[in-house]
């Protein structure tokens, strides 16, 4: 009980700041995508630098940046245990055009290596609904990154 009153006051502190909640942000979109790259269960290199890469031009982080947003989403993905919690947060401070750009990077991480799994279709289609993201868009999107 103490860890979920814990987990519930971080989170309101966290969108008070407005620092703080770009910060979450970013390491909520980036949890998603590591466990892009882990839900086969072989993280590719060409996973690893395509996730760089997308984290990096869509958030315009230097190196040391990138590095640090790595480290704490691999390490907030290992405790992860429901993508509730972060689709919540991501529901309520992206528009739909932004959550519907964090499927399409999701697509995009999955043709990284060149296969696409069904582990990982499964997960960005279980993301894809928290998000409010219609069928269509879901195909769209990896229709986009097919190409």
């Amino acid at each position: 009980m103490k860890k979920i009153l814990l987990k519930f006051l971080t989170i309101e502190s966290i969108e008070s700041d407005p620092i703080n909640l770009e910060h979450a942000l970013r390491v909520a979109t980036a949890v998603l995508l590591v466990e892009v790259t882990r839900a086969d269960f072989i993280v590719q290199p060409a996973e690893k630098a395509r996730l760089r890469e997308l984290l990096e031009r869509q958030f315009g982080l230097s190196t040391a940046e990138l590095d640090a947003l790595m480290e704490e989403a691999e390490a907030d993905a290992d405790r992860l245990v429901s993508l509730q919690h972060i689709t919540r947060l991501l529901n309520e401070h992206y528009d739909h055009s932004m959550k519907l750009r964090v499927v399409e990077m999701m697509w995009q991480l999955v043709y990284a290596d060149g296969e696409k799994d069904h582990y990982e279709e499964h997960l960005i289609r279980q993301v894809a609904d928290l998000l409010y993201i219609s069928h269509s868009e879901f195909i769209q999107a990896r229709h986009k990154a097919e190409i």
